[in-house]
């Protein structure tokens, strides 16, 4: 067993690097790293040699230095946790801790170790600097905001570069009550879940954590990341409160933004409908990246992030149906010819490069856009008027070589300038309306449309023997009337024979609301 005085000033803590190894906060693996740790123990110095794959000895013994002595959980975590090499391992745990923390300990916490050369004094200008450095780093670091509806803000800040990390909590702009420090208590997993995901390589976001919170406590949460992928940053930005959502990211692959707008909760169907509605935008994220040859990890994170966006919202809707039952609604009927979802907007654009140096201006592109947004209008329930507007657009551009076995090499030499070089644009919309007059259903309309062009040039030695434009639209108008107002009377039904025909022929429609981007497959629709 590890004695917790481990973590003071005056144990020894010997660890061993390799001095040409990346940071340890990289998320890089080390051609070659080792890692000695020994905690307290007479015998420290003999037991800690450690050898590298080559058969080499570490030369550079380093000892712990921390800013304050203590014992308390999240300093022991950090203990375990300082040798670690990477930003995953350096902050297990350690943002669940923070948050527990406040189950007995609602003030202030600052804690930070540094490594130092063996025999640097306590207090050095050396100690100094780094302690510096590490509570001032951008990079691989993830703080957390969140303000409480009594306007108390928490602030929490995780900090790692290779000889340093720290942690920190600071209360302001008020005191927290017993049930605001319950609320933050409840976040720890949440938290620590996202942190899991931006410190992992490649990052990820799993943030439906952080979308669980009681609005009546919390008013607002904030998410920060900026962590080192490869040599480049990739940051993250994440904001919650009672009436939108928002997750913005921006790396070596290119940006993203999703946001969700939840002002509007009429609109939100069932978790089952949600679920759906999810899995079809997710399968036409995979397809426009396979159309346009979006770069994989982008069109990844973008999913997640819509997924995350778009999760947990049913409660937070049945919440505001129970707080205002005399307001509009939607039924069954209605939620049939809609998505779901609570209103959103999306994007993520890819970096664009050049890889052809004979031809420059033909860059490779990945755009993506797509929304939802509704209207809910009327006088009362028995008057009420319902439109919905899905659409999606996207944009990219990619060289190809024209054998599929044989990667593409462009150089200023005409021998390699064989390729093709692929031009796309399509758009697609979908838009639902329904009304009713005293209760009587007197619209119910669905309208689509999709376009897709393809231009394909192709080079031979260098030159354009092919320049192809594939154009392809179609529209789809269906008017469900007919279909729908007979069974009106079976909204409130309560025989299983009735419940089953309704829903058997509002599943058939809700299948039908959904973006479809492929022009063909609108025109195949039955």
């Amino acid at each position: 067993m590890t004695n917790l005085s481990a973590v003071s000033t005056s144990t020894p803590v010997t660890t061993t690097r390799n001095a040409s190894a990346p940071s340890a906060a990289s998320n890089q693996t080390p051609a070659q790293s080792y890692t000695s740790v020994t905690l307290g123990g007479s015998n420290a110095a003999s037991s800690a040699q450690l050898y590298s794959m080559s058969g080499t000895a570490p030369s550079t013994d380093k000892t712990p230095s921390w800013l304050s002595k203590s014992n308390d959980a999240v300093s022991t975590m950090m203990a375990g946790n300082f040798s670690a090499s990477s930003l995953g391992a350096r902050f297990k745990g350690l943002g669940a801790a923070l948050l527990n923390r406040f189950d007995s300990d609602a003030g202030n916490f600052s804690q930070s170790v540094v490594a130092l050369p063996a025999g640097t004094p306590k207090g050095s200008a050396l100690e100094t600097t780094l302690r510096a450095q590490t509570n001032a780093q951008t990079d691989n670091k993830i703080s957390l905001t969140i303000v409480t509806t009594s306007g108390a803000q928490v602030d929490l800040t995780l900090s790692s570069q290779e000889d340093g990390l720290s942690v920190q909590v600071q209360v302001s702009k008020g005191k927290l009550t017993d049930a605001e420090r319950g609320a933050l208590q409840k976040l720890s997993d949440g938290f620590q879940t996202a942190i899991d995901g931006i410190a992992a390589n490649p990052p990820s976001l799993k943030l439906d954590g952080l979308t669980q919170f009681d609005t009546s406590l919390l008013a607002s949460v904030d998410l920060h990341g900026s962590v080192q992928v490869g040599g480049d940053t990739q940051t993250i930005d994440f904001h919650a409160d009672s009436k939108q959502r928002t997750v913005s990211a921006a790396g070596p692959a290119g940006t993203l933004k999703v946001s969700v707008d939840l002002s509007n909760l009429a609109i939100v169907g069932t978790a089952k409908q949600q679920g759906e509605a999810i899995k079809r935008y997710l399968k036409q994220f995979d397809d426009a990246q396979s159309r346009g040859h979006g770069d994989a990890s982008l069109v990844a994170m973008f999913k997640d992030a819509f997924k995350e966006m778009n999760s947990n919202v049913t409660n937070a809707a049945q919440q505001a149906r129970a707080q205002s039952p005399a307001a509009i609604w939607l039924n069954k009927t209605d939620q049939s010819m809609t998505t779901g979802l609570a209103d959103f907007s999306a994007s993520m654009t890819q970096e664009v490069t050049s890889p052809n140096p004979a031809r420059q201006n033909e860059n490779d592109t990945f755009s993506y856009q797509t929304s939802q947004s509704s209207n809910v209008s009327g006088n009362g329930q028995l008057n009420r008027a319902i439109t919905q507007q899905q659409e999606s657009h996207l944009s990219a551009s990619y060289h190809e070589s024209l054998l599929a076995d044989v990667p593409l090499r462009l150089t200023t030499d005409k021998n390699s300038q064989n390729y093709t070089y692929h031009q796309i644009k399509d758009d697609a919309s979908s838009k639902t309306s329904i009304a009713y007059d005293k209760g009587v259903l007197v619209r119910a309309t669905l309208e689509q449309s999709a376009s897709q062009s393809t231009r394909v040039q192709k080079y031979m030695m260098g030159e354009l023997i092919s320049d192809n434009t594939t154009p392809q639209n179609a529209t789809l108008s269906r008017d469900f009337l007919s279909l729908l107002k007979p069974l009106q009377k079976k909204e409130g039904a309560t025989s299983a024979a009735d419940i089953s025909k309704l829903d058997q022929v509002l599943a058939t429609i809700n299948n039908l609301v959904y973006l479809q981007p492929d022009p063909l497959a609108l025109r195949n629709v039955r």
